[in-house]
């Protein structure tokens, strides 16, 4: 069945609920745990935000597809997501999120005559790969507006630190796909979205499906993270405190996947530990928390485009 773009965005929202109540989710916010300036309340209220910008994204898409996908504008949109949630909340909570989930919201828009998930990569890459020079420009906005962690460590060509970043893609045409290209090597966000969503579409989305065949769906938005964590070491923690811390964490999740099962008290424990460990040590994944919002965004869409529930 087809999708609406109303449908799309209800859709977003609650696959960013499910993620942030996801308990426990070592390392980030949660039901029951918050951070120093960072609070359960302020992912729901981001979740609120998200709804109304992808289902605009969406409706966009409706009307400019196929034959003006310079207008979608999916930089213009990733800005209108993080400066309304930027009214509400005091830190950045959904920057990662919306430079994920708009770009799905908008690559779902374009499968209204498919009855399947199947084609959303390669739409999306389409999509990025006809994104203009003012979608670079939002896109330098949102992330100086969010003040995203550890970019100050990982300076670019178009570095947004630099106050002459925004002239220099206006001079030199740069696209959001350009942008995002320069940055890959060092974000995984940026990798994701220039490289046919390949954590997302490989690792995230069928361990989420995969999962809820005979699990709830706290232990299905759990195993999906641990299991990208366990595969992808996480772009924020290496950002701020360099690859080895990074790559331990991802050995730890490894660790937890393979000696505990899901739904047991073994993995609860552990689950426990890990999230006290990180918890203490300021080693947040929250790019891994992002992939997995994006993970069980893309499990729901596929789910309602073949039951319509």
């Amino acid at each position: 069945m087809n999708l609406t773009s109303s449908e799309i965005g209800r859709l977003g929202e609650i696959a960013t609920l499910y993620e942030v109540a996801g308990y426990p989710k070592p390392g980030n916010v949660h039901r029951t745990q918050n951070f120093k300036n960072m609070y359960f309340e302020d992912f729901l209220v981001s979740s609120v935000v998200i709804k109304d910008n992808l289902e605009q994204v969406a409706q966009k898409t409706f009307k400019c597809y196929p034959n003006s996908l310079n207008e979608v504008n999916l930089g213009q949109n990733i800005l209108n997501c993080v400066k309304e949630t930027s009214n509400l909340v005091n830190t950045n909570t959904n920057l990662g999120i919306c430079m994920l989930l708009i770009p799905i919201a908008s690559a779902v828009a374009t499968l209204v005559n498919q009855n399947s998930i199947n084609s959303l990569a390669d739409n999306l890459d389409v999509l990025i790969k006809n994104t203009q020079v003012n979608d670079a420009i939002a896109l330098t906005n949102s992330i100086k507006i969010s003040e995203a962690g550890g970019m100050e460590n990982k300076p670019s060509k178009y570095d947004i630190n630099d106050n002459d970043t925004i002239d220099e893609i206006i001079e030199n045409k740069i696209t959001m796909y350009d942008l995002l290209k320069f940055s890959e090597k060092y974000d995984k966000i940026s990798y994701e979205l220039v490289n046919k969503l390949p954590v997302i579409t490989k690792i995230g989305y069928p361990e989420y499906i995969n999962t809820l065949n005979g699990f709830s769906r706290n232990d299905a938005t759990i195993q999906t993270f641990l299991t990208i964590l366990a595969n992808v070491p996480d772009t924020l923690i290496s950002r701020k405190y360099g690859e080895e811390i990074s790559n331990n964490v991802t050995k730890t999740a490894k660790k937890i996947l393979d000696n505990t099962d899901i739904g047991t008290k073994e993995r609860l424990d552990a689950l426990n530990k890990f999230d006290s460990y990180l918890y203490n040590k300021k080693y947040n994944p929250g790019t891994t928390a992002d992939f997995t919002a994006a993970s069980i965004f893309v499990g729901l869409l596929d789910k309602y485009f073949k039951t319509g529930i």
